[in-house]
């Protein structure tokens, strides 16, 4: 299954990942989307792991890749590339929270480990859901959900941080009032916990869960995403056992 080419999140049909598609874009998206991809790949990748993950043909990944690296935004090792030091600069620019990266790296990793799930930290920019990180172990059958992604306001996520901002009762982009009261009512029953089934994409379920400081505020959502039929059994007990562990770790630094 490729859930690229599905686009039905939510009553509004927006993207469920907004990092772009891998088709019908110019010149610098392309060369964007391939640093995304790069960004993502802790231990670098090679020129066919990067056309695949990117969705690009081999021909065009390469050329970019070249194009990047007279840049300094790409460097090459052996056969693999890895994010340049240029870009590396740029990168770290955009972090809501030192603190929240560093407390939340282990209890992602950990939770995708013992799930085989795609889990992800995802913080508001404004009224954007934005990704701080992500751990996707060995799943392939989702594409990439990068650093600096921005999520769909329908994805569990979206609906677990949306309710925080000041005038959360107001409907975000993306929801008629009608479906914002029905999606905050469903917030309210499970506690705070958002749950797609196969809402957002289709085989697809994702469980999302606050994160907040040791103070009590949310800053945070982490959620964790699975290709299965239904929610696997005591995955979300899981997501917010991880959701706690963050926040110790944030009253620890």
């Amino acid at each position: 299954m490729d859930v690229r080419d599905h686009a039905a999140a939510g009553p509004h049909r927006k993207p469920a990942i907004r990092a772009g598609t891998a088709n019908g874009r110019g010149v610098l998206e392309g060369a964007l989307y391939l640093l995304d991809v790069l960004a993502a790949a802790e231990e670098g990748a090679g020129l066919s792991e990067l056309a695949r993950d990117a969705g690009m043909p081999k021909a065009t990944t390469y050329r970019l890749l070249r194009q990047l690296a007279d840049l300094g935004a790409v460097h090459q090792h052996g056969q693999r590339y890895f994010v340049g030091r240029r870009l590396a600069l740029l990168g770290d620019a955009w972090q809501p929270d030192p603190r929240l990266r560093a407390a939340a790296r282990e209890p992602v990793r950990l939770l995708s480990a013992l799930t085989t799930t795609v889990v992800f930290l995802t913080a508001l920019e404004g009224d954007r859901v934005k990704v701080i990180t992500v751990a996707r172990g060995e799943i392939k059958e989702v594409p990439p959900i990068l650093p600096g992604s921005e999520l769909a306001e329908a994805t569990a996520a979206g609906r677990v941080l949306l309710t925080q901002r000041p005038d959360g009762d107001a409907a975000p982009p993306g929801f008629t009032l009608t479906e914002w009261r029905r999606a905050q009512a469903a917030l309210r029953r499970s506690g705070s916990v958002a749950v797609d089934h196969h809402e957002v994409m289709p085989g697809v379920c994702c469980v999302a869960a606050p994160v907040r400081r040791p103070e009590g505020e949310i800053v945070a959502s982490i959620s964790a995403l699975a290709v299965r039929p239904a929610v696997p059994a005591g995955l979300t007990e899981l997501v917010l056992r991880a959701s706690r562990e963050i926040t110790r770790n944030l009253g620890r630094t």
